[in-house]
């Protein structure tokens, strides 16, 4: 995920937000643990993702133009679902589920060493993240306007698996993999107190 959702990650953190009060202050360091989780964890930085912008420019976006929120959650929405359609990660039509052997295959060819640790992590991330998506749907879901210069309407689907990915690699990341700074510590502090856990909550 790259710095395009990551407004609509901030807006999703306060639906994810728990009730315990951690030692941190869940809301005042909501925007800035955002901001970091596109750094902290090198097994989901956004340099590895390599087909948004080929995605993005098959949408023909209207030129000059300063989009809203709902416009921007749905342009996102339509780019991450052209991203995993285009890389195998799930099918065009209904039901959408993930294709985890296609997701293996591209994550041998990006994935950093040593293999045997990242590629694991990030197969189990995408395994717990659809059943954790199947279960709480709801949590993701926002009610958004139709778009006019969108012609075909997108699914959720890839773009909420992609945040939900994204919240359990900064409550999760391997060590050797986790950028070890006090702001990375920061916001790994934010994930595990402020935000629910992924792992517990799938059945």
């Amino acid at each position: 995920m790259s710095m395009r959702v990551l407004l609509l990650l901030q807006i999703l953190l306060v639906c994810f937000s728990s009730l315990m009060n951690g030692e941190i202050n869940c809301k005042a360091d909501r925007k800035k643990a955002a901001d970091l989780s596109i750094r902290c964890c090198q097994l989901t930085r956004p340099s590895l993702d390599k087909g948004n912008a080929e995605c993005k420019n098959s949408l023909n976006l209207p030129s000059g133009r300063r989009f809203n929120f709902a416009e921007r959650y749905t342009i996102n929405m339509c780019i991450e679902e052209c991203n995993y359609i285009a890389s195998g990660y799930t099918d065009a039509d209904p039901p959408y589920r993930l294709d985890l052997a296609n997701i293996r295959h591209n994550l041998k060819e990006i994935m950093p060493q040593p293999q045997l640790e990242s590629v694991p992590f990030m197969m189990a991330a995408y395994n717990k993240c659809e059943i954790f998506r199947t279960l709480h749907a709801g949590r993701f879901t926002l009610h958004l306007p139709d778009i006019e210069f969108i012609e075909e309407p997108c699914n959720p689907f890839a773009l909420q698996l992609t945040i939900c990915v994204r919240m359990l690699a900064m409550q999760k990341c391997p060590t050797r993999f986790y950028l070890d700074t006090e702001e990375c510590r920061l916001a790994r502090n934010y994930f595990t107190q402020c935000v629910g856990d992924i792992e517990t909550n799938l059945g």
